[in-house]
């Protein structure tokens, strides 16, 4: 299977975040922890690393308890919730709002799937991660994602819980029986990897009591680049890199192949595969956020060179000098551009 970094909208860390600080945690050292820099907030839909958003909501329910995600599903707002766009708030019923998320998903998630079915006056509703989660973030995912389905269901008037029957796989130490203790015996053990949930059809089928049209920012996922487009490795690589460095961390190949959930010698394979390397999309990720911080005049190029990384000044302006032919400072001193706009805008736009 190609290599490539599973990628989420930073968005979806948002419910979480906003229960640790009630909470009192400390944001900043919970996303350190993660290997996620407090610049992955900045833009909400900017994409981050799935396996350092699950590894944030996995080690909030060591603390908290293993039925956190329950916890934080039910106590969050209905648009906080809703960052899917217009998508399940502007949905008539469950079933529409459903679908209209499992259509939306590749532009929110890149590794995650939900899939549902008709049967017999009931729904089959299945999601999963196509990446390997350890078992006990696999669980707390999971279990995420089904309080999520369970919220939805509930804005028709009906009482949790909505389902009927939920199969998951259980939490490696603790089992199931936490979420008995909020959902009763209608929750399952499985030995597969994914979830699935049994709903009957007159609770799918229900109109919401107030359909919530367009009530999010115009910006939705329908107007957002789906996480699984082509070419993804490099693509995903170019969006953790830039996460790293606007972040002012330090990218590296161990880093950037244990948010790809695969050794360094895997990752440089696909990479070679792909005719690239690590240093190259380095080097692309460096000049990219180079050209935009010497539009800044406030920078001195000794503070941009440190927070991209180099050892001193005077490796920058090398590697500068190979990018455009002249010094970081005769560089920003010709920026400004008579027929308007700056010489560093254009060399930005010509490299995105």
């Amino acid at each position: 299977m190609p290599v490539m970094i599973p990628l989420i909208r930073a968005f979806a860390l948002l419910p979480t975040l906003r229960w640790l600080a009630d909470a009192g945690a400390p944001i900043e050292r919970c996303l350190a922890e993660v290997d996620l820099p407090a610049a992955a907030l900045v833009d909400p839909f900017r994409p981050v690393p799935l396996v350092h958003a699950a590894a944030l909501l996995r080690n909030a329910a060591r603390v908290y308890g293993p039925d956190l995600p329950s916890r934080i599903i039910a106590t969050t707002g209905n648009l906080e919730i809703a960052m899917l766009g217009k998508v399940a708030l502007g949905a008539h019923t469950p079933g529409e709002a459903l679908a209209r998320i499992a259509a939306a998903l590749p532009c929110y998630c890149s590794h995650e799937h939900v899939s549902f079915e008709r049967k017999e006056g009931q729904y089959i509703v299945r999601e999963f991660f196509a990446h390997r989660f350890e078992a006990e973030t696999l669980h707390i995912l999971l279990q995420y994602a089904a309080a999520m389905i369970d919220r939805v269901l509930a804005a028709t008037g009906e009482t949790s819980p909505c389902f009927t029957r939920l199969t998951i796989p259980p939490h490696p130490v603790l089992g199931v029986e936490h979420l008995r203790d909020r959902y009763g015996e209608r929750v399952v053990a499985t030995t597969a990897h994914g979830i699935t949930m049994t709903i009957d059809a007159s609770i799918m089928e229900r109109r919401f009591s107030k359909a919530a049209r367009e009530r999010l920012n115009p910006r939705s996922l329908a107007d957002t680049q789906s996480l699984r487009s082509a070419g993804a490795l490099t693509h995903s690589l170019a969006a953790f890199l830039a996460l790293m460095i606007q972040g002012d961390q330090a990218p590296t190949i161990q880093r950037v192949a244990a948010a790809a959930g695969t050794s360094v010698r895997s990752f440089q394979r696909q990479l070679e595969a792909d005719g690239t390397s690590f240093s190259k999309q380095l080097a692309e990720a460096r000049r990219s956020e180079t050209l935009k911080r010497l539009q800044q005049q406030e920078l001195t190029i000794a503070s941009i060179a440190a927070t991209l990384g180099y050892s001193d000044q005077a490796t920058f302006t090398r590697a500068f000098r190979r990018w455009t032919g002249a010094a970081p400072g005769q560089y920003r001193e010709r920026s400004a551009d008579p027929r308007g706009g700056s010489q560093a805008g254009r060399e930005e736009r010509s490299i995105s």
